[in-house]
């Protein structure tokens, strides 16, 4: 077999080293497969769960019920603002390209700020992914 005993020192396992190993993953996932499903199972913790949830978001309605009059105020202002806003849309369609052929320049001199977008975008997409799943 080609697994290792020691990553290290790359020694080969015999096939009952190989065979223990995978037993144990093998119990290991098996566990974990069992402990789930017994949290799945658990119908009144799920009830209890479910109800402090439910619970929470009533306690989050009266403070955001007081904040629609000032959103409602400001409501004309925004509206306002929409035709200036779409005039300016045209213009920024058009440089769109020139600022996507900069993206991979921009990338690589700043790479870690590019991989820490590209990690959010995946996270995003993934909530987004198991949200329209589930």
């Amino acid at each position: 077999m080609s697994t290792t005993k020691n990553a290290a020192h790359r020694e080969p396992m015999s096939d009952s080293e190989t065979l223990r190993v995978d037993l144990e993953e093998t119990r290991q996932h098996l566990a974990d497969t069992v402990q789930e499903l017994s949290r799945r199972l658990n119908v009144p913790h799920r009830v209890k769960e479910t109800a402090g949830q439910a619970g929470q978001k009533m306690k989050e309605v009266p403070g955001a019920m007081k904040q629609l009059p000032g959103a409602a105020k400001q409501l004309p202002g925004a509206v306002k603002q929409l035709p200036g806003a779409v005039k300016q849309l045209p213009g920024a369609v058009k440089q769109l390209p020139g600022a996507v052929k900069q993206l991979p320049v921009i990338g690589k001199r700043h790479p870690k700020a590019t991989a820490a977008i590209g990690g959010a975008v995946a996270v995003g997409v993934g909530a987004w992914m198991a949200r329209r799943h589930s």
